[in-house]
């Protein structure tokens, strides 16, 4: 976290303390940080819905020319339905996806799915008639690219997609309606939420350029590559830019298109496009001392506003809005509840806390979603 980003919670300060916890909304980041996403990726940038579904994130994503990436029937009609959003720019991804739900998804217009198994292939191309749309379908495969101890928990055998050794199985089925101008065909891959690796990223783009080439070579007439996600954000330490990431990708682009020269390209930013932009501040209303331990005890849980800290072991960077120059202690952040697993963080240096202080938690926009245990309502959001 750098000056900037504390000095502006600092200076709004007045706005915030009052309203504790809260979600502290940047607007004009995020602004920023959407442009700066288009200007560095080559191709239609999707915003993965699931991440943060806040209206007025959805509305800056949708202002600045950008699509959705949906992962549910409940997502497809809060969007279409309440919010007016355009059904050609939505693409669709679930691995549950059922008969029912596809009519009912297929009826709000949209036509762009991404296809996770053979169930899903047999259920989206045995009912092609009735689209607004020419459907795009995108086959999700699994390059078997391993990362042995990511940074946050999240598995890299999520067992999503197909395994290149069955995939090429399934653009042949589909190449033979593309040849009929039935559907539009494209490859899927997404290999990890928050992937800080670099050699893992040169290493997936290369699977991804080769196989492109395999199917080229096997006659299957591709029109899109979607890429996915995974643009990482700083939580506790440095991470890769998005301007470095930028250069492989379009080293990569730039490959696929001597195979493809009409291919489109898709990405599928969604911690980088909130993550960033938003914070959490709360309040310490009890502060005390467990044997040779200092635990502040705050206003919200993680089960209300931080949920992937219990889930992926994320801790979100904490900082002192009254900080001054005294010398820091080693605290245990605690949540509200009484639950032994509601720890922000169990060792964070800041100055001495004590009641009615403030601290602030930032980058805290993706994933930022909870649960109603002991009725915890989910902290207000404060744009400005």
């Amino acid at each position: 976290m750098n000056d900037t980003e504390l000095n502006y919670i600092i200076k709004n300060k007045g706005k915030l303390v009052n309203n504790t916890p809260c979600f502290v909304l940047n607007k004009k980041q995020l602004q920023d940080t959407i442009e700066n996403i288009k200007k560095l990726l080559p191709g239609e940038i999707l915003y993965s819905f699931k991440t943060n579904s806040h209206p007025f994130i959805m509305k800056t994503v949708a202002s600045k020319g950008c699509g959705f990436l949906l992962s549910s029937m409940e997502e497809a009609q809060k969007l279409i339905n309440d919010y007016g959003i355009n059904p050609e720019i939505i693409l669709f991804q679930s691995p549950s996806l059922t008969e029912k739900q596809f009519r009912k998804i297929k009826l709000l217009g949209i036509s762009r799915f991404v296809i996770d198994s053979w169930k899903q292939l047999e259920l989206i191309t045995s009912s092609l008639r009735g689209f607004a749309e020419k459907p795009e379908l995108l086959v999700r495969i699994n390059t078997g690219v391993k990362i042995n101890e990511p940074e946050l928990s999240y598995s890299c055998d999520s067992y999503l997609g197909f395994p290149l050794t069955e995939a090429g199985k399934v653009f042949e089925h589909l190449n033979e309606m593309k040849n009929k101008d039935l559907i539009t065909l494209g490859l899927h891959n997404h290999l990890l939420s928050q992937n800080t690796y670099l050699e893992t990223w040169k290493t997936n783009l290369n699977v991804i350029s080769d196989y492109v080439q395999e199917l080229k070579n096997k006659g299957i007439g591709l029109d899109i590559v979607d890429f996915g996600g995974g643009y990482p954000i700083e939580y506790s330490t440095p991470v890769l830019s998005l301007e470095e990431l930028s250069r492989l990708i379009s080293n990569t682009t730039e490959k696929i298109k001597t195979i493809y020269p009409n291919i489109r390209f898709i990405f599928e930013p969604g911690r980088k496009v909130v993550g960033e932009s938003i914070s959490l501040m709360a309040q310490v209303v009890h502060e005390k001392k467990f044997l040779d331990h200092n635990i502040a005890i705050l206003d919200c849980s993680v089960y209300n506003a931080s949920l992937d800290t219990l889930i992926v072991n994320l801790h979100l960077m904490a900082k002192k809005i009254e900080a001054d120059k005294e010398e820091c202690e080693d605290y245990v952040l605690r949540g509200s509840t009484p639950d032994s697993l509601d720890v922000f963080s169990k060792k964070v240096s800041l100055p001495k806390l004590s009641s009615g202080d403030h601290i602030v938690f930032m980058h805290a926009g993706a994933y930022a979603f909870w649960s109603d245990f002991i009725s915890l309502k989910k902290p207000n959001y404060i744009v400005i």
